[in-house]
């Protein structure tokens, strides 16, 4: 995996970075062709001394290839161009392959299993969310998510054959399919953090539409165009 990383140091205007970054800057970086998954801080703490940054973005490619024409791309070269409206002191921009480490030998699979699904959940979700939602378990619930964690994340999520965003692409015809709206709601944020299009969205509710029914087409359309709003991509 190829991963990039943006460094922002402290603007001149930090109120118009953060709200023209989330607003306008997010919603167009994500479109980004190969983007596996991206998230983005503006929590960044020193340690030792202060940090010299305000905000980070890291976003994961398969290799340098793709990273290489994603910044190519049309996309990519607005991406670029947008930086100069909000990032008044410029960006750093660093890219390198990542390479797993090893765990320890005394841990088990069954907790590598569950490590790597809550990575990938708090990558997807957002750590907030993802923290969120475990911290809220109770003794009843929590058996669940641990298995959600651990299945469905750790061991079906982490298969390499497919890539994130394909998954993603998948799931929510699945979910539309299924009239689920509280998971459907969910991994539309997850699907735009996996570097899946509005556009990409749309043609997945239309293809699900022809082939489970119009009442699906309607209502799913319905549920992911809220959250679309929510996220400021309609």
């Amino acid at each position: 995996m190829h991963i990039t990383l943006a460094l922002y140091p402290q603007p001149k205007d930090p109120a118009h970075f953060k709200r023209y970054y989330e607003e306008k800057h997010l919603p167009l970086a994500v479109q980004l062709p190969g983007l596996l998954y991206s998230h983005h801080s503006f929590a960044i703490e020193g340690v030792g001394a202060p940090s010299p940054y305000f905000c980070v973005w890291e976003g994961a490619f398969e290799n340098a290839a793709a990273m290489g024409a994603a910044m190519q791309s049309p996309i990519g070269q607005k991406v670029a161009a947008d930086v100069a409206n909000y990032a008044s002191n410029g960006v750093t921009l660093l890219h390198f392959d990542a390479k797993p480490t090893p765990r320890p030998s005394q841990s088990s699979p069954a907790s590598d299993t569950f490590a790597a699904g809550l990575q990938i959940r708090r990558e997807m979700l957002g750590p907030a969310l993802a923290d969120e939602t475990l911290d809220a378990a109770t003794d009843f619930t929590r058996p669940m998510q641990e298995i959600v964690t651990r299945y469905c994340f750790g061991e079906v999520w982490t298969r390499p054959l497919l890539d994130r965003k394909t998954r993603s692409m998948i799931t929510l015809a699945l979910l539309a399919n299924l009239g689920k709206p509280f998971p459907l709601r969910a991994n539309v944020r997850a699907a735009i953090a996996n570097g899946v299009s509005k556009e990409e969205i749309r043609e997945v509710l239309l293809h699900t539409m022809i082939y489970c029914g119009v009442p699906v087409g309607v209502d799913s359309f319905t549920q992911v165009a809220e959250v679309l709003k929510e996220m400021g991509l309609e």
